[in-house]
């Protein structure tokens, strides 16, 4: 972490998770319903009323405020915790209060919580927190170099204008269906397998990972629509011109038969998508014969290095 790194790094495990201080669980929270855009803010440690964080969560009148007691405990929670929950409901005018433990809650506490309609969130719910977050395509992790150069790489590769467009639906779909966070419409890797694909139909869409049955239903045909749109617009007929003449030229200088033995239509329309930068990502596209890309791969990807 640099001097001025402020960034959050999740922990991966609910053991890690066993070894955070109290306020260390209450960060993590805080840092989770961030990522999740409810707009959480920790309340006065000396005098929070049972209530250490308020998040908004979005639903069909606006948004709810949402109270939430922490408890980083290896033991169980009591009755006088969750009652003390009650006077911060009315303090902080919620509509909801949740206690979020990493153990469990005794009976009383249970009866308590249920008596007083409070969300009661157990050691499991926090794991599911966890698994919540590897979802999400901006959250930062602890993890190895090999994974943060991948992570790397991966961003340093999304610059067209496709993923932009994908991205840009996925806000309107958020708003136009009330869907909240975003990545649940479709996270970011999706996006880039529809890029690599370019579905036609919603058959083909089944075909990629995070778009089951009911979004295809609900929304497939505004993502095949904005493939469509873009395989059409200017921007990309100009550069697949571009390239059909780059294609020609590979084909005239290294005396191959054909344009097809170079790069077909289709392919050509992936790498275009795609805009590789390196051999590497060459590679992975698997649009060019090996023998091919060791010939002018590296010419190939040069036209797509912006000087």
């Amino acid at each position: 972490m640099g001097l001025f790194d402020f960034s959050y790094e999740f922990p991966n495990t609910i053991e890690e998770i066993d070894q955070f201080s109290g306020k260390d669980f209450e960060v993590f929270l805080f840092e989770f319903f961030q990522v999740l855009e409810y707009h959480p803010r920790l309340t006065d440690d000396s005098n929070d009323k049972g209530i250490d964080i308020i998040i908004k969560i979005p639903n069909e009148n606006g948004f709810k405020n949402v109270g939430i007691q922490a408890k980083r405990w290896k033991s169980k929670v009591g009755a006088d915790e969750i009652r003390s929950m009650l006077d911060g409901k009315e303090h902080y005018n919620l509509h909801e209060v949740w206690i979020i433990t990493t153990s469990n809650l005794t009976s009383a506490a249970i009866t308590t919580a249920k008596n007083n309609r409070i969300q009661i969130l157990k050691r499991e719910n926090v794991i599911q927190f966890l698994a919540e977050l590897k979802k999400h395509d901006n959250v930062k992790f602890k993890m190895t170099i090999v994974e943060k150069e991948k992570i790397i790489n991966d961003k340093e590769t999304i610059d067209n204008p496709l993923y932009n467009m994908l991205k840009e639906l996925r806000k309107e779909l958020a708003k136009k269906h009330k869907i909240s966070p975003l990545y649940y419409i479709y996270s970011n890797s999706t996006i880039l397998s529809i890029i690599n694909i370019i579905p036609k139909t919603k058959e083909e869409l089944k075909s990629i990972e995070g778009l089951g049955t009911k979004k295809i239903e609900l929304y497939g045909e505004e993502i095949i629509n904005t493939v469509s749109n873009y395989l059409i617009s200017n921007e990309f007929l100009k550069e697949f011109e571009r390239f059909k003449i780059i294609r020609s030229k590979i084909m005239s200088f290294n005396k191959l038969p054909n344009e097809n033995s170079v790069i077909t239509d289709e392919n050509l329309v992936k790498l275009i998508i795609n805009r590789p930068k390196t051999i590497e990502e060459l590679n992975s596209l698997s649009v060019i014969e090996d023998k091919n890309i060791e010939i002018f791969g590296q010419y190939l990807v040069k036209q797509f290095i912006k000087v």
